[in-house]
């Protein structure tokens, strides 16, 4: 007697063992790189990201940028 659970279950794991590695082209060493350390510490790139974009924006708008966030929160 099979289990047809058990059968749909294999076929699916037979189905994603067939799958090839990722590749991004020329860029797969960059992505493989980004991803390991995204897997290992994602709140720090994404602190460094943050405080990178608040300075390009200080740097882009300058002091304006204080009332670029105000308007924006009393729009939402």
């Amino acid at each position: 007697m099979k289990d047809p659970l058990y059968e749909k279950t294999v076929n699916k794991w037979k189905e994603v063992m067939d799958l090839p590695p990722q590749t991004v082209g020329p860029l797969t060493p960059l992505y493989k790189k980004v991803t390991r350390r995204l897997k290992v510490m994602p709140w720090m790139v994404f602190l460094v990201t943050a405080i990178a974009c608040a300075i390009g924006l200080y740097l882009l708008f300058g002091p304006s940028v204080v009332s670029l966030v105000s308007l924006l929160q009393r729009g939402f």
